[in-house]
């Protein structure tokens, strides 16, 4: 996108990472702001600071991105450098029409290690949010997002989560021009993430 064409409000975003939670998404978020890539959009970011923002709910992230108008993911993301993590991980094709000239990237782990991080972690999560006879704010902004996550990815209803992950890289690969993209284990180190960056 040249600069003739880019929105009035459009943010400076250089990297959005479009790895699923559990697969190093946190540490990644640390490391770009290291390498000068930050402020990073995290969800758990989000969550400490502002539990009540309506993350997931009908002015949040989550459903911006599902409506696709980029002056209002613009609006969401201001002040932001970098975007990772879920929500935005679940709409590839949408921040790629947003930010066509961002690098992007996909952080990925063993499907089969990453599904039962899922397991113990985000699912109990939800499970217990489901339980709750009087859910806090946030928790139903977090039910409502996983509601709609899965009517956007009706995949995401198994028990087979390695599948999911392999489809879901697959989908991004697909996408995203191979020299637009590094895919990346935090195990790798940072070599190949400041090579990637130009850092």
């Amino acid at each position: 996108m040249s600069p003739s064409t880019q929105r009035a409000n459009q943010p400076p975003i250089r990297v959005i990472c479009l790895g699923l939670g559990r697969t190093g998404t946190v540490s990644l978020t640390a490391a770009l702001e290291i390498l000068g890539c930050g402020p990073c959009y995290h969800t758990s970011k989000r969550m400490d600071s502002r539990p009540s923002d309506n993350y997931f709910g009908k002015s949040g992230l989550g459903r911006t991105l599902e409506g696709g108008d980029p002056e209002l993911i613009d609006d969401i993301l201001q002040g932001y450098v970098s975007v990772l993590d879920q929500p935005a991980a679940n709409f590839p094709e949408t921040l790629y029409r947003a930010y066509p000239e961002a690098k992007f990237i996909l952080t990925t782990r063993n499907p089969k290690k990453w599904e039962r991080s899922m397991k113990l972690t985000i699912q109990p999560v939800i499970e217990m949010f489901l339980a709750e006879a009087e859910p806090e704010e946030w928790h139903k902004y977090a039910l409502v997002w996983n509601k709609l996550r899965t009517k956007l990815q009706p995949e995401l209803l198994t028990d087979d989560l390695a599948n999911v992950l392999v489809k879901h890289n697959k989908r991004v690969e697909e996408l995203i021009p191979a020299d637009q993209l590094l895919v990346y284990k935090v195990e790798d180190g940072w070599e190949p993430l400041t090579e990637f960056l130009g850092v």
